[in-house]
Parts: C-alpha cells; structure tokens; sequence
C-alpha cells in the first residue's frame, strides 16, 4: 500500500513538473517582413533562393509602388480642386 501510494505521489510530480515546462514564455519568432521597414521590398531579394532573380524582382516592384503612388498623388490633387464645372 505504501510503494502504492509513493508511485503515485511521484508520477503526480513528475505529471506536473512536464505540464509547467510546457507553459513556459514563448520565444518570439523573427519574420523578415516585420525586421524591414513598411513598405520595403528588400524582401524580395531572399526569392533568389528557390530560382527567381530577386534584385529585378524588387526593382519592378519598386517600379510598380513608384507609379501607384504618382497616381495616387494625381487623384489626391484631383479631388482637392473638385469637378469642374
């Protein structure tokens, strides 16, 4: 009755120190985009890494934000003068 009693008191405390390992604080995990500042296209350049050209990647890309934000600009200028009429 006792070794009955004293293996379940150990299994117990072995159950509760492998249960609050697990809950321990959690490592932050680093993501490329959130290390580069908004916006960035630096990123693109890791594609190299399964074949493609990255640094033409990110220039087109680059090229494309470029052009959306001159359009952008335009509309802006465009609804502060109002339709004209």
């Amino acid at each position: 009755m006792k070794s009955t009693a004293r293996s379940t008191f150990i299994a117990t405390i072995f159950a509760m120190i492998l249960l609050s390992s697990g809950c321990g604080k959690k490592t932050a995990t680093t993501n490329p985009s959130s290390e580069s500042t908004p916006g960035s296209t630096k990123v693109l350049e890791a594609v190299d890494l399964v074949g493609y050209d990255g640094k033409r990647l990110r220039k087109r890309v680059d090229h494309i934000k470029d052009a959306n934000e001159k359009h952008n600009q335009q509309l802006e200028k465009l609804s502060e003068t109002g339709p004209d009429q």
